[in-house]
């Protein structure tokens, strides 16, 4: 994966929140649902897949599940992967879904080597897209397939409430607009390529969270991890809701074929 440096930032509470939230085994937004949205009516069916942050696996394990592929799922945290790897073995796919562990750079994987790289709002905390994209069409076989989301940006610079929001997440992020990402995927030779702003539906998806959030789950939240990380939780979403309005943060999704 295309950085220079990491430190782990997923740590137990943000995995526990994320999936309460989102779903058993999902820490991206929209769980499994999204998923769906993301893969479509792609035949993934004996393909060998390339999930750029797998996180706990819980993407895998539909994946593998739902459409027959097999999967070598990389991130860069340890704690992640190992969630994940119990995750796999408790699903019984251990034949077809291996987790590794990856220091930050280029991919480690052979030229030509999978047929879909798959990825889920992993890219927004990869620095350098350029080269990003570039080893993403490396390691596809000819007629290969990429299946991307992310979180991407507005053209303008961030306003304090996004700055807010930032700081609000935790996270360190990298964000580019969507635009960024057609523009260089055509600069790197891929072909067929779609482009989607899902902002609208992101929109309701993060008010139903705020909902449950402050709401249903609220006393679940708390005993989990505490009163004030809660309130915290709750101030994030507020935050988010905001910057999703004022078109500051447009989640979309790619999709992208190499010639061949």
């Amino acid at each position: 994966m295309t950085d220079t440096a990491h430190d782990d930032e997923y740590d137990d509470n943000m995995v526990t929140v994320l999936e309460l939230i989102y779903g058993d085994g999902f820490i991206a937004p929209g769980g499994p649902e999204e998923i769906r949205h993301l893969v479509g009516n792609t035949d993934l069916k004996g393909k060998h897949v390339l999930d750029i942050g797998c996180g706990v696996g819980g993407v895998d394990v539909m994946l593998a599940r739902d459409h027959g592929c097999s999967i070598i799922g990389i991130d860069v945290e340890a704690p992640l992967i190992e969630r994940g790897k119990k995750r796999v073995a408790g699903a019984g796919l251990e034949d077809s879904i291996y987790l590794r562990l990856v220091e930050p750079g280029p991919l480690p994987l052979d030229d030509v080597s999978v047929d879909v790289v798959f990825s889920k709002d992993v890219w927004i905390h990869i620095p350098d897209k350029p080269a990003l994209l570039a080893d993403v069409y490396r390691v596809l076989k000819p007629g290969g397939l990429l299946l991307a989301a992310d979180w991407c940006c507005g053209p303008d610079p961030y306003s304090p409430e996004m700055e807010r929001f930032f700081e609000l997440e935790g996270l360190t992020y990298h964000m580019a607009t969507l635009n960024s990402y057609e523009e260089g995927l055509k600069a790197n030779g891929f072909v067929d390529i779609e482009t989607f702003d899902i902002s609208d539906r992101f929109r309701v998806l993060s008010q139903n969270q705020y909902y449950q959030i402050t709401g249903p789950m609220k006393e679940t939240m708390e005993s989990l991890v505490g009163e004030k990380e809660t309130a915290r939780i709750k101030e994030n979403w507020e935050q988010l809701l905001i910057v999703i309005d004022g078109g500051e943060l447009r989640p979309g999704h790619m999709r992208a074929r190499k010639p061949g």
